[in-house]
């Protein structure tokens, strides 16, 4: 069920909920017609008649209530309710009827449910910065957190070009460095790690401990 086909689930999409009046008038329409002597679904719940009646009364419903009367637009919203409420109960037949068969969910004319993208790489943190605390041999490195990070690797070196040495990771995108000595001048840079894999390590930035 959870395998994917082509970026779709065989799961049945409750989106149509979000269409504009119009939009959900010929969706509702174009399954109807889909499921009509369709064989995958020989004893749709609700029925197609029942359907029927519903989307022709919100349809009456919808231009009734171009005039913006009240009433006209309280049965037209009463309406779709209705409506909205056959088109899960079916959603939920095509979905035990289906077979887990993704075409033939979306022969029934409902749409599918799209697999996420993959996250894949995720790219280096952002502005990173070694400030000062206020407190002697103490700097605190931040940097911008990564959307989709698991956690992030920080290393620390005496000049830009290392040697570097691992901090301890950190799911926070701020970093407390201690035990340092006046006037010992720290750099520092931070990856980010995701479910590809680990980024490129951030541009280093560095300052000197007080």
């Amino acid at each position: 069920m959870n395998s994917n086909t082509n970026g779709y689930y065989a799961r049945v999409a409750l989106s149509f909920a979000k269409k504009i009046d119009t939009d959900l008038l010929a969706f509702v329409r174009n399954v109807i017609a889909l499921m009509t002597n369709n064989i995958q679904y020989p004893t749709p719940t609700p029925t197609l008649a029942v359907l029927t009646t519903s989307v022709n009364a919100f349809e009456t419903a919808v231009h009734d209530a171009l005039d913006g009367g009240k009433i006209a637009i309280a049965t037209r919203n009463a309406g779709r309710v209705e409506l909205l409420a056959l088109m899960r109960q079916l959603a939920a037949y095509v979905q035990a009827s289906c077979n887990a068969d993704l075409l033939a969910l979306i022969g029934s004319g409902f749409d599918a449910v799209r697999a996420p993208s993959p996250v894949g790489v995720l790219p280096a943190p952002q502005n990173p910065r070694l400030m000062m605390t206020g407190k002697s041999g103490e700097l605190l490195f931040k940097f911008d957190r990564v959307n989709n990070a698991v956690n992030y690797s920080v290393q620390t070196a005496p000049a830009a070009t290392g040697p570097w040495e691992d901090d301890s990771l950190s799911t926070a995108a701020r970093v407390l460095i201690g035990g340092l000595t006046p006037g010992e001048t720290l750099w520092g840079r931070a990856c980010a790690n995701g479910s590809a894999g680990a980024s490129e390590w951030s541009t280093p930035t560095t300052a000197m401990a007080v």
